[in-house]
């Protein structure tokens, strides 16, 4: 009797393991009728790099041959709406970095979706990416480096200067640091405009050959971040150069 109930045992398990191969097989056998799904190549390595209320596109491009255009799916987050823009891809580039301007931006932070496309029907998988845009309202909360005094000529400078308040917490020279330089403007001694430019680890502008007496101008230049494409200015301050 114990030796009846092992076989019928065995024979149940070896059929219940057939009836799950066939259907296993059955729905592999499915999935091959519908055939293989095609994904054109995505393009890699893609960055927003902004700039004052416009930006820079860049991506590596894909290997794919068959991709013919790209589209970029654009949404800051100010409006609901989405701007579509479709660039066609020429055979030269592929594999190659490529950057678009972006123009007439809006000073918010902008969500970018692409994707690469075969045909009008035959589309990669978005790659998406986003960045802050800047402008005005950032541009509003620079201030301009104090101007402190005119520096006549001594034994070490020899031309009279513009002496600036020294920057604190400076990093160490070739770190980033959001105040790029100063911008010092003058009139020299024959009628001409001389501008000339100190780093924050600089408190003194030359003034060589400056006329006396006349006015000067002086602004502040930022970026808020390295890799921003623009400069910021602070609006021009003037300081009279008495006689």
């Amino acid at each position: 009797m114990k030796r009846l109930l092992n076989y019928v045992l065995f024979v149940g398990t070896i059929t219940i393991s057939l009836l799950g191969c066939t259907r296993s097989d059955e729905y592999y056998g499915d999935y091959l009728k519908q055939g293989e799904v095609y994904y054109p190549g995505r393009i890699d390595s893609l960055s927003i790099i902004p700039g004052d209320r416009r930006a820079i596109l860049r991506f590596r491009m894909t290997t794919d041959p068959k991709i013919s255009f790209f589209k970029a799916f654009v949404r800051n987050s100010l409006s609901s709406n989405q701007t579509v823009l479709r660039f066609p891809v020429a055979a030269t580039d592929y594999g190659k970095i490529k950057e678009y301007p972006l123009d007439n931006l809006d000073e918010s932070t902008y969500s970018i979706d692409i994707r690469t496309y075969a045909s009008d029907t035959d589309s990669s998988r978005a790659v998406t990416t986003s960045q802050f845009i800047y402008g005005q309202s950032y541009a509003n909360t620079l201030t301009n480096r104090s101007f402190l005094k005119f520096a006549a000529p001594d034994t070490i400078i020899t031309v009279p200067s513009a002496v600036f308040a020294r920057e604190p917490n400076l990093p160490r020279p070739g770190n980033f640091y959001p105040m790029q330089y100063t911008e010092v403007v003058y009139i020299n001694t024959s009628g001409a405009e001389v501008s000339v430019k100190i780093t924050p680890y600089e408190e003194f502008a030359l003034l060589g050959n400056i006329k006396n007496p006349s006015t000067i101008k002086y602004r502040t230049v930022y970026k808020p971040m390295a890799a921003v494409i623009d400069f910021f200015y602070t609006p021009f301050k003037e300081a009279q150069y008495p006689k």
